[in-house]
């Protein structure tokens, strides 16, 4: 089976245990027997009891069910992380893509923020007005980012659209390994 598929089977599996802890969460877990002790032959025939509150199974049976799905879910699992090794590396890749697009769009965002040219109040300490007071002048500022086009290679809106889609193609990638990727597992038969 695909990769793919084995995760949705898990999914199936986890959702069967699921409903089956459901079946017996208000079900009693005592047998009673009034006026009387029973033979061990009564207690073994009460005990293997089907109900159709449990779907037409002993309440042992239903939880040997869940064991068994338990182990199946862990066999399963271990056959997914072999296959899915490969697959970790593209998910390595995903993850530091989307930290440079996270740090570039900051920096482009602190960049919109700066403006090339401002006017000022500033005071002029090398001259005073008749209070003795400095004098204030106006002083036009130019302002600049502290990144260039060099930094990268390129501008930082270029950056986020090459790192844009780079991150598009690992998540093909990934999609693609998860589809045709095949794992070495049989799913036991009449288990789902």
């Amino acid at each position: 089976m695909t990769l793919q598929k084995a995760m949705r089977v898990r999914a199936d599996l986890k959702k069967e245990i699921v409903n089956l802890n459901e079946l017996i969460r208000d079900y009693s877990r005592q047998i009673s027997f009034k006026d009387n002790v029973p033979s061990d032959e009564e207690l073994a025939a009460k005990r293997a009891e089907k109900s159709v509150a449990l779907d037409g199974m002993s309440y042992d049976e239903v939880l040997k069910k869940m064991f068994s799905l338990t182990d199946v879910i862990q066999d399963l699992n271990i056959a997914i992380e072999k296959a899915n090794r490969d697959g970790h590396n593209l998910l390595f890749k995903e993850s530091a893509i989307k930290s440079k697009l996270s740090m570039v769009d900051y920096q482009i965002n602190l960049e919109r923020n700066i403006t090339p040219e401002a006017e000022s109040l500033d005071y002029d300490y090398e001259h005073q007005d008749e209070k003795g007071n400095y004098k204030r002048v106006k002083v036009k500022t130019y302002n600049f980012p502290l990144l260039t086009d060099e930094t990268f290679g390129m501008s930082l809106i270029a950056y986020k659209k090459k790192l844009a889609k780079d991150l598009e193609e690992v998540r093909d990638e990934l999609s693609a390994f998860n589809a045709t990727r095949k794992i070495d597992y049989e799913l036991p038969e009449g288990i789902l």
